[in-house]
């Protein structure tokens, strides 16, 4: 119970990732690809694959309105309003309201593809234009945005058939029963036969709906429960990774014990602040303002430059986090000396 107060704490505090964004599927004129991204204050990343290739991006700030202005002169808008609009543009179903092309460029020298992914739109009744000009992903991105996550949903979607096969086989128990004790079905078609695993199985692998999912090599992995599967899977890996130090952190933020074992000394939450964060306190002990998060933290890729101490994410937000906790601590400190006297007084 305590590990999930912590869980649920830790999920309200975390900001998603390229990770957590799920695929999604993007007919572009006889093609389909696979398109994830992640948007956010000032900036945008997107991988595109045709599951042979996969091309990643990363675009922000003075860069972003740049590009902006060299594909759309006449528009004059703020980033935030563009971001909001390309990514609108991007996820629109509609295909009358965005026109997709892409096209590709191979490097014969250094033997790699780029891939120029041009969407076509209308902001505010003006033509607009964006091209993303994404770069050959590394291995390890594709590795650790593709293949892993979908082994784990292969791994999760088996494990939830044989825990429905084990409710299905209950089921025709329960079912069975009630047929003892004289229950008849109203209608003779609602009636089905018991379960059978094997006969499951072959009937699966005849089925025309079978021919589909191969015809389409696994494109429909991505429908809705698929996208939904793939943040959920992420979003518990985030977890599952997070620093000891960061679920401590929210299980204290989720009001569990924090009681310290015999015999050691509790260090003040001032005294475990990394020096980046000291830095941002007065000798007062009050925050400092720290200036806001410009970009997120970035996927690895080629040439993608390192956020600097000043670029960290949520430094401000993390500050305000453990002097919360730092307070927390002290009064359960000042609680546990405030019993002690009262038992000694008794004793007296």
């Amino acid at each position: 119970m305590a590990a999930k107060s912590a869980e649920l704490e830790w999920r309200r505090q975390w900001k998603p990732d390229l990770k957590s964004s799920s695929w999604k599927t993007q007919k572009i004129g006889e093609d389909t690809f696979l398109i994830k991204s992640l948007f956010f204050d000032g900036g945008y990343e997107i991988l595109i694959s045709d599951l042979t290739n996969t091309w990643y991006e990363y675009l922000e700030d003075n860069d972003l309105q740049k590009r902006s202005k060299l594909l759309n002169p006449s528009v004059d808008a703020p980033v935030t309003r563009l971001l909001q609009h390309i990514q609108s543009s991007l996820e629109e179903d509609d295909s009358k309201k965005s026109q997709f092309q892409i096209t590709f460029k191979t490097d014969a020298e250094v033997e790699t593809t780029s891939c120029k992914f041009s969407i076509n739109s209308e902001l505010a009744g003006f033509p607009f234009v964006w091209k993303f000009y994404a770069m050959e992903a590394e291995k390890e991105m594709v590795v650790e945005q593709m293949t892993v996550p979908l082994l784990t949903m292969v791994g999760e979607l088996h494990r939830r058939q044989l825990e429905l096969f084990k409710l299905l086989k209950a089921k025709d128990k329960e079912i069975d029963d009630y047929k003892g004790h004289g229950a008849k079905v109203s209608r003779k078609h609602l009636e089905t036969g018991l379960f059978d695993e094997v006969s499951f199985a072959n009937t699966m692998n005849t089925s025309k709906d079978f021919e589909r999912q191969v015809r389409h090599l696994g494109i429909n992995a991505f429908s809705q429960p698929g996208q939904d599967l793939y943040r959920d899977i992420m979003t518990k890996h985030a977890w599952l990774t997070a620093p000891a130090e960061e679920k401590a952190e929210d299980a204290l933020m989720a009001g569990l014990s924090t009681d310290t074992p015999s015999g050691t000394v509790e260090q003040s939450w001032g005294n475990r602040l990394p020096m980046s964060l000291i830095s941002g306190l007065s000798p007062s002990g009050s925050p400092v303002k720290v200036s806001p998060r410009n970009s997120p933290l970035k996927s690895p890729a080629k040439n993608t430059p390192t956020a600097t101490p000043e670029t960290t994410p949520t430094k401000d937000t993390e500050l305000l986090r453990r002097q919360a906790l730092e307070k927390r601590l002290a009064d359960e400190e000042s609680r546990k000396e405030v019993k002690a006297k009262k038992k000694r007084k008794l004793k007296l």
